[in-house]
């Protein structure tokens, strides 16, 4: 066996779509197929890159196996079969981490590509997972100096992001003093806020500078770098208690923000109140996509989005305090 192709697993109950892809895929890529997702589930193979699904199946449907699969194996691309695609459906698939769906009946070149691509994103996020990886040793044993060289690498990409996060830091200090914050929690989420947007360093630095507005796919991975910095950071254990900023700061109050979609009191009161303090200063910063405005159009802008993005008990609180620093 060529350990050096693509593993892909083919999992459908009609024998005929099932040779069909296989014979179309077995000279490029090592392919097994499956005559049911229980099969799969029961003992799954080692090492998969693409599953190919159909979505009606005997008994467990093919969303319900997507679910399961990615719960098991989160970086496998699972690639939905159909013979009557409908939005709905294909939405809901989407949204439970499907890389792409096919409609029956396929031609040979279509599943090609559609497994090429696949593929490609599965090796970027392989490097994206080696890079948290050796990012993550190296603060083990040097902290300090690698978050110092962290903040640089992020500044050498894009300058707003480390600049934003060294005056966030410091607007954030001051309101959560003013708030009176314990001295020590102070000087814990202090820091932790000058690292918010650290996981930016895993995005592309032609997303984090393009002036035009964002594609899906673009925003989507824009959407990643809480993740990415919660993951670079999760291992040093001194800093854990103050994570939920790395982690939490894109929520919104309405629920409507990521990556966990928490609502109103579930997202932790330090984080609703950075993110005031976060969204206040790209407003008074220039980005390449739009210029700058005054602090108190920025005021008038957060007051505006009291009760969906930001908590409207904390807007009167935060807003007076940050008119001060900030005079």
């Amino acid at each position: 066996m060529n350990s050096s192709k693509g593993t892909i697993l083919i999992v459908d109950d009609e024998r005929g779509i099932r040779e069909s892809l296989r014979m179309i895929l077995k000279d490029k890529y090592e392919v097994t197929t499956f005559e049911s997702p229980e099969e799969v589930l029961k003992d799954p193979p080692k090492k998969i890159d693409v599953i190919f699904s159909d979505i009606k199946m005997l008994k467990m449907n093919g969303i319900d196996f997507l679910r399961e699969i990615k719960s098991l194996k989160p970086e496998v691309e699972v690639i939905m079969v159909t013979a009557y695609p409908s939005f709905s459906t294909t939405l809901e698939a989407l949204r439970c981490g499907a890389f792409d769906y096919i409609v029956k009946p396929f031609n040979k070149d279509n599943i090609l590509q559609v497994v090429e691509r696949a593929l490609k994103k599965r090796i970027k996020l392989i490097e994206n997972k080696r890079m948290m990886r050796d990012l993550t040793l190296s603060l083990q044993e040097n902290y300090q100096a690698t978050v110092d060289t962290l903040i640089s690498a992020i500044d050498a990409k894009d300058a707003f992001t480390a600049q934003h996060s060294r005056r966030v830091s410091y607007l954030f200090g001051k309101v959560i003093r003013e708030i009176n914050f314990d001295e020590s929690r102070i000087n814990l989420l202090t820091h932790i806020a000058g690292l918010h947007d650290i996981g930016k360093i895993g995005i592309s630095e032609y997303i984090l500078r393009k002036s035009s507005s964002l594609t899906t796919e673009e925003y989507e991975q824009i959407k990643q770098h809480p993740l990415i910095g919660y993951e670079i950071l999760k291992p040093m254990k001194f800093l854990k208690e103050g994570l939920d900023i790395v982690l939490y700061h894109h929520e919104k109050f309405n629920g409507k923000g990521y990556p966990a979609g928490l609502k109103e009191e579930k997202i932790p009161y330090e984080v609703r109140v950075f993110s005031i303090v976060d969204v206040y200063d790209a407003l008074v910063t220039e980005r390449s996509y739009r210029e700058k405005v005054s602090p108190q159009e920025a005021f008038q802008e957060l007051k505006h989005c009291a009760g969906e993005d930001f908590d409207p008990h904390l807007i009167p609180v935060v807003i007076p305090i940050l008119s001060k620093i900030d005079k």
